[in-house]
């Protein structure tokens, strides 16, 4: 099966791309490829960092016509047409990997894992939520949604399981995925939430679902930062001792 690391990213998150990439490197093996796709104004200022081996390329997603946010979501659903790849792992500016994997340690029985929890098991003291995504992720399927589905990074999808997905919003909503996520209103949609409950429940044979409430959570690969907080000097020293 071949893989290549999908990162999206924007001008905002370049400070970070360093580390990440230097992690992919130093902790990474059996990908192929590590595409970064970055909209097209901010293309010019990718160029600084003069990467080498990385294939930097423009977003298929024009953020002129759609919200910055929805629009790194929806790249991420189209991340098939960047590569002929059989299978996606997708990283973030500000995720670290921090102790060596290939994506052989994320295949179940040969299928990518994906971690769900149960919602019941999501709740507040006061029994409130505690996430807010179960309503998006039904407006989006078209069902009840009892698992959530965006519990830890690094994730990783075929390009079938993608393609498959794109279709399924296309039928449900008469509109492209692209476009549905552009409509909706205050960016009611999380990408990992919305393909990780399709697939629970209408395609269950693309991924291995890991029940954290039964299996517990698994020792994690990476370590995600907080975009917004910059690479502060502390922040800096915490990703230069993981790396080092």
């Amino acid at each position: 099966m071949t893989c290549d690391i999908f990162l999206r990213s924007y001008r905002a998150d370049k400070a970070w791309i360093p580390f990440a990439l230097r992690s992919m490197y130093r902790f990474v093996t059996g990908v192929r490829d590590i595409i970064v796709s970055v909209p097209a104004e901010d293309i010019q200022a990718f160029q600084t960092l003069a990467l080498t081996k990385e294939k930097l390329v423009t977003s298929n997603v024009s953020t002129g016509a759609m919200d910055p946010y929805c629009g790194q979501q929806s790249d991420k659903l189209h991340a098939d047409l960047y590569t002929d790849a059989d299978a996606i792992l997708f990283w973030d500016s500000d995720v670290i990997a921090t102790r060596p994997f290939s994506p052989s340690d994320l295949l179940i029985d040969g299928k990518p894992r994906w971690l769900i929890t149960p919602y019941a098991k999501l709740v507040n003291a006061d029994g409130s939520p505690a996430v807010p995504w179960r309503p998006i992720t039904q407006k989006a399927i078209g069902r009840d949604v009892e698992i959530e589905a965006m519990r830890a990074h690094p994730l990783m999808a075929t390009s079938e399981a993608l393609t498959a997905f794109r279709r399924f919003m296309d039928n449900k909503h008469g509109v492209s995925l692209g476009e549905y996520i552009a409509r909706q209103p205050n960016r009611e949609f999380s990408e990992w939430n919305a393909i990780g409950a399709w697939a629970f429940y209408y395609a269950p044979h693309f991924f291995s679902f890991w029940n954290t409430e039964e299996k517990g959570v698994p020792e994690p690969f990476v370590r995600q930062f907080w975009s917004w907080s910059g690479v502060t000097p502390e922040v800096r020293m915490e990703m230069e001792k993981i790396l080092s």
